[in-house]
């Protein structure tokens, strides 16, 4: 996998980093990615009329936050698994059969929200999954930044690199297709567990959904930090 890509026509430097330590970009766009699932989750909920999302780095976090802001929802997992005490798990079928309407979710997540609370040293954070993977792109090309950085957050899944991989081609890099993104997280090993029918707990329509393309529906996602994590939908035009 190329650590970086030249792309003189937008202008950008197109760089793909993995796991959950984002390198510096205090001039650029970071985008952290999180197919399974977190960020399918969180475009779940903002589909579904969510107002915020709280990223937290653990359990304990979570329910201390929930102490100020007590109308929010517990989402998250443990290693895959629902969070004892959490409203729901980290699933974006739970949330679209869930009403968040002017709702907030404060979430943990193993991969997703661990790479966007350490990569608050960008000019610039985005959150994406393959949803909203072309709206995201988009939103970079208007902006035009010199750097972007791509963070595969998974420190090991291919679905994550392949997202990565995809958005690169949508930024006019060399990268790969919708399809094979699609192929590569429905056949990635993080997904197998919630195919095989062995875990109950674990839905086989969040991988369906993971795979997907949100299409003219999709939003994205920006973070800020201050004064305290929090992801919301960028305003169309910002």
């Amino acid at each position: 996998m190329p650590a970086s890509f030249s792309n003189p026509a937008a202008r950008m430097e197109i760089k793909i980093a993995q796991g959950h330590n984002p390198p510096h970009n205090v001039h650029g766009i970071t985008v952290v990615i999180d197919v399974i699932r977190a960020f399918t989750t969180c475009h779940e909920a903002f589909l579904g009329g969510a107002s915020h999302v709280y990223p937290v780095a653990s359990p304990d976090d979570a329910f201390a936050l929930r102490r100020d802001y007590p109308q929010g929802l517990l989402v998250g997992e443990v290693e895959a698994l629902p969070i004892e005490g959490f409203d729901h798990g980290n699933s974006p079928w739970e949330i679209r059969h869930t009403d968040v309407r002017d709702r907030y979710l404060i979430m943990r997540t193993t991969n997703g929200v661990a790479a966007t609370l350490r990569a608050r040293d960008s000019r610039q954070v985005l959150v994406a999954a393959l949803v909203n993977a072309r709206a995201t792109a988009r939103y970079i090309l208007e902006q035009a930044p010199p750097t972007v950085v791509l963070v595969a957050s998974h420190p090991t899944g291919d679905e994550d690199v392949a997202c990565a991989e995809y958005l690169r081609t949508l930024l006019g890099g060399e990268g790969i297709s919708l399809q094979e993104a699609r192929e590569r997280t429905l056949n990635a090993f993080a997904a197998r567990k919630f195919l095989d029918g062995r875990h109950p707990r674990l839905r086989p329509q969040d991988i369906e959904m993971a795979a997907s393309d949100a299409g003219e529906d999709a939003l994205v996602m920006g973070v800020t930090y201050e004064p305290v994590p929090r992801i919301d939908v960028v305003p169309a035009g910002r």
